[in-house]
């Protein structure tokens, strides 16, 4: 069997769903297929560049068309290589931001089935229309009408097979207008098996100080941070709950920014509680990422629960079996289910000491490969 995916951008590390597709593409190569994939708006390649990606010794043939070239050329490459490759199926990675300044990329609409030359389709939905925020201003909610009058038109233009997307909520919205979607939920895009080498581990720890931390574990109490970090309502409770958590056991409040962390309300929130520490990794290696998610207790996410399985820093705890702690301001927060995911919300310290708890008992979660198994069967029906 085999698949083509088409993306905007295939630049590592700086588009997620060229990450995406990275990732899902050599995991169906693992499992015996061939796949290749086409970024038909890359923005970080002048002209056409034509290389193999590779991912734990898997290769992905790479197709990168220029974002600088006209539209009428990248099509006719796109063309080109879907005849020599002769995929069974075409799946398009959708996010309307990625191929067009206003999320409205009209050639997709008026050009993409001509080049598809019958070729069946599948469509994967990461993101829908913007202005869906109760928050919303109204030029955005503007837009993201127009958005969804457009997502809509291109479906029917399109008549792809087979529709996904990532969350129950993008489901229900798409229900709302008509169109059937399938949940598949999407994956961390740091692999979560290398550790990297000793060397530079050791250096990290003389750089940022983690040597308090490693050498006494037990006398701490480790909130992590993963990634760009943004703040959220009820931000500043739950660092202080936890603080009073770790003081009523007699532990220290440690925080640990793993990645490169922006946002200084955060960062000024933790210097301001007292006989709280916090390390600052900054850009680390994949192997270096997992060694410093093996110290936390607790991952802390700051985006809603309600769109947590589509939240790149949550999955990439939950993948290594790492609780996660939401702001008890979230009221979409439902105890019963999320619990048993991992899943708590800072209400008390004795929730907080739950979670620490659980840490060794959760089955990490392994979406990647349910992701290339519902691709693979939409390709053989």
């Amino acid at each position: 069997m085999k698949i083509t995916f088409i993306c905007a951008s295939l630049e590592p590390g700086r588009d997620g769903v060229g990450d995406y597709v990275r990732r899902l593409a050599c995991e169906i190569i693992k499992q015996g297929h061939k796949a290749e994939a086409v970024a038909l708006n890359d923005k970080y390649v002048t002209l056409i560049k034509k290389d193999i990606q590779q991912l734990h010794a898997v290769g992905l043939p790479v197709y990168r068309l220029s974002a600088s070239l006209n539209s009428a050329d990248r099509y006719r490459y796109l063309y080109n290589r879907l005849e020599a490759f002769n995929p069974d199926m075409v799946s398009l990675q959708y996010v309307g931001f990625g191929f067009n300044k206003y999320g409205l990329p009209v050639d997709i609409l008026l050009k993409l089935n001509k080049t598809l030359n019958k070729r069946r389709l599948h469509l994967m939905l990461h993101e829908l229309w913007c202005g869906m925020a109760i928050t919303a201003g109204q030029k955005e909610k503007i837009l993201g009408g127009t958005q969804k009058l457009f997502l809509k038109m291109m479906i029917k233009g399109l008549k792809p097979e087979a529709i996904f997307t990532s969350i129950e909520p993008y489901r229900l919205f798409l229900q709302n207008i008509g169109i059937k979607a399938t949940v598949v939920p999407i994956f961390g895009n740091i692999p979560a098996n290398e550790e990297g080498d000793e060397n530079d581990w050791q250096h990290l720890i003389d750089q940022t100080g983690l040597s308090s931390l490693i050498s006494n574990p037990q006398e701490w109490l480790i909130l992590g941070f993963f990634g760009t970090t943004y703040s959220c309502l009820g931000l500043d409770e739950l660092v202080k709950m936890a603080a009073f958590a770790a003081k009523s056991r007699g532990l220290k409040l440690g925080v640990l920014f793993i990645g490169n962390n922006r946002d200084q309300h955060t960062l000024n929130l933790i210097k301001a509680i007292p006989d709280t520490s916090f390390w600052q990794t900054g850009t680390l290696s994949t192997g270096m990422i997992n060694r410093c998610m093996q110290l936390v207790n607790i991952g802390v996410v700051t985006s809603p629960v309600d769109g947590i399985d589509k939240s790149g820093s949550a999955l990439a705890w939950m993948e290594r079996g790492v609780p996660v702690l939401i702001s008890q301001a979230d009221k979409h927060y439902q105890e019963l289910t999320m619990a048993k995911q991992g899943i708590y919300q800072a209400v008390s310290p004795d929730v907080i000491f739950r979670a620490c708890r659980i840490k060794d008992q959760l089955v990490p979660v392994n979406n990647l490969k349910k992701a290339a198994v519902a691709y693979t069967v939409i390709a053989f029906n």
